[in-house]
């Protein structure tokens, strides 16, 4: 008994969150139109899964990063620009909103082992990478470095929180003992 939701979401409006939605939305356009598929991952997906929460930029999973950004900025009138020396990043010129490209298949640091996944959809709207992915991967990067990512601890702390999740909610093998962990430890409290 999963709680993955495989429809694709349509972005929260009125989070505060000041151009994200659109800038998310463009990027998903894009990418449609060019058949790349993606997932939304990072703040956005957390704020998607039911925690409000503050984010600065949008986290997109893609088959082939490089191959995102060329198209993302191909039209040189179009809203994306490339940032200088940065080959996974691009700016939203119309809103200041930067998009990171995760590579799918793949972690981004040492000592992470829940590797991003691979988006199989293409579609115009945004995807949004499921709950366990992102749990997964949320805690993955905790444990990986604490001391520098303790947002996501304690993004985990607050999806389980509000959304009732089940202590048995299947997250990645590797991170299983630190979800469940969590999960008691917050059980305990309360």
């Amino acid at each position: 008994m999963g709680v993955t939701n495989s429809a694709a979401y349509l972005l929260r409006e009125n989070t505060n969150t000041s151009g994200l939605e659109e800038t998310a939305r463009k990027v998903a356009e894009i990418l449609g139109h060019y058949e790349i598929p993606h997932l939304i991952a990072g703040g956005l997906a957390v704020q998607e899964h039911g925690y409000a929460r503050v984010t600065l930029d949008v986290d997109v999973v893609v088959p082939d990063v490089l191959e995102a950004v060329e198209f993302l900025t191909a039209d040189l009138s179009g809203p994306f620009v490339r940032i200088p020396k940065i080959e996974d990043r691009v700016k939203d010129r119309r809103n200041g909103v930067f998009v990171d490209f995760l590579p799918a298949g793949r972690v981004l640091k040492h000592g992470c082992q829940v590797p991003f996944p691979n988006p199989s959809k293409v579609s115009e709207t945004p995807q949004i990478i499921s709950l366990e992915e992102l749990i997964s991967l949320k805690l993955d990067s905790w444990s990986a470095s604490p001391l520098h990512r303790l947002k996501d601890k304690a993004d985990v702390v607050e999806l389980i929180k509000n959304r009732n999740l089940p202590r048995d909610l299947p997250v990645a093998p590797v991170v299983r003992g630190l979800y469940t962990e969590t999960w008691d430890a917050l059980k305990a409290e309360l």
